[in-house]
């Protein structure tokens, strides 16, 4: 499955500048997502030799298979070619040989969420203690709204431990309130569902009230609509990343964007099917956020093959954070797709980009390795400590490779662990029992 770099847009413009071998080149690689638009495109192409050589067979083979993911007319143009010909038996051939490479059923099968579904109900973590984030006075003042997107872990003590920030909107506004206020909530799980990776958290800042906001709404509302329409606009001509945008504020109902967004959008599933969009589109933040769904039963139930496939697709498109899921999901043991040796590749890949949770893991995995060498660990934990040099759960693992020379060091490195991890709170357990075990 190849990882799609372009968007219907730029596809789209590509073929209009007459750039067709590019056009061609960027509708293959989404037509491999399942976008229904790309397949169309490409079956246009083949109908009147652009970028390809005029063939008939062909098109009358991606017609069919853009019917096929739900473009009626598609089915339409293809009857009509097959009324045209000679012989049916060719055009029959090539639609079978299509069929072999993409099908709408090897799509539901890999990749196709069920959007319309009741997501599961996860009650066995459950947040205990809540801080809300204080709202910047700045963006208040000027009724800045917007969002954040957060992953983080949850140790054994329910304690949250290392946020990653994903994405925000606007940059850089919100971020600090949030993860200040995330990083004092705590949770509540049976035993074997903590520790917990990879929590995941859009959180929205709105500052619509209702009539507070009443009169500021109206006086907006002009400007607002202008915007609104050029994003509707650019949503439906195939900009995965607008398509992204709209689909994380169609996700609340409190911001004033959004009650203009619904007179375009109606339907209660309006932000999953755009948030699909988005990703059959390319976008990369799209396809983990698919992807992660899918693996915590937010459409209905839990299909991990599913969501391990577009969390790979957004691997490929070098998104630091699918790169870090993809290994640490292949680091479950519960699961049989266990495979360290792959983990350990993303989890490299990951880190090469700065990505401190993936760096934090790679040197836990490369410890628990029995054919990597000491200096090799030490060279990835160091790497790990230069972004967090207190980090209690990484001065462990340096206690451990010191421990094998030194007890009298490693005690003191654990004890500096111990002392770190009851300033952030987090959990002691690992520790503590590294310390009784020392002679």
């Amino acid at each position: 499955m190849p990882g799609a770099k372009a968007d219907l847009l730029s596809a789209t413009f590509d073929y209009h500048q007459g750039n067709f071998a590019q056009a061609k080149h960027e509708f293959t690689q989404l037509a491999h997502l399942g976008n229904p638009d790309a397949i169309y495109n490409i079956a246009v192409m083949y109908l009147h030799g652009q970028g390809v050589d005029k063939n008939n067979a062909q098109a009358y083979a991606w017609f069919n298979l853009a019917a096929d993911f739900g473009l009626a007319d598609a089915r339409d143009t293809a009857r009509l070619i097959a009324k045209q010909a000679e012989s049916k038996q060719p055009l029959d051939d090539a639609y079978t040989a299509l069929l072999k490479q993409l099908s709408f059923k090897w799509y539901n099968e890999q990749l196709r969420p069920e959007l319309n579904s009741t997501p599961i109900n996860n009650a066995s973590i459950n947040r205990a203690y809540t801080v809300e984030p204080k709202y910047p006075e700045y963006a208040y003042a000027n009724g800045l709204e917007g969002w954040v997107w957060l992953e983080f872990d949850i140790d054994e003590s329910g304690a949250v431990t290392d946020i990653t920030l994903i994405d925000s909107n606007p940059d850089k506004t919100f971020d600090k309130a949030i993860i200040n206020a995330v990083k004092r909530w705590q949770y509540k799980a049976s035993e074997d569902e903590l520790p917990y990776y990879n929590r995941s958290l859009l959180y929205h800042f709105t500052t619509y009230k209702g009539k507070q906001y009443a009169q500021s709404f109206k006086s907006q509302q002009r400007e607002y609509n202008e915007e609104i329409t050029d994003l509707i606009d650019a949503a439906e001509q195939g900009n995965a990343l607008v398509q992204y945008y709209i689909a994380n504020w169609l996700s609340s109902d409190q911001y004033n964007a959004t009650r203009l967004l619904k007179y375009h959008w109606q339907q209660d599933n309006a932000a999953d099917e755009l948030l699909l969009k988005s990703a059959s589109n390319g976008y990369a933040n799209s396809q983990y956020r698919i992807g992660a769904n899918l693996l915590r039963g937010a459409y209905g139930k839990i299909e991990r093959e599913k969501g391990l496939n577009w969390i790979l697709l957004a691997a490929q498109n070098g998104f630091a954070q699918a790169q870090y899921r993809l290994g640490r999901e292949l680091l479950n043991k519960k699961h049989l797709d266990y495979a360290p040796n792959k983990a350990l590749k993303w989890l490299q890949a990951a880190a090469r980009q700065g990505l401190f949770t993936a760096k934090r893991d790679l040197a836990n995995l490369l410890y628990s390795l029995s054919n990597i060498d000491t200096e090799t660990v030490k060279k990835a934990l160091d790497t790990a400590l230069a972004d967090d040099t207190n980090h209690p759960q990484l001065l462990l693992l340096k206690a451990k490779i010191v421990a094998e020379k030194d007890t009298n060091t490693a005690k003191k490195i654990a004890k500096q662990a111990l002392d770190e991890a009851k300033n952030r709170n987090w959990y002691l357990g690992h520790i503590t029992d590294f310390i009784t075990a020392q002679p």
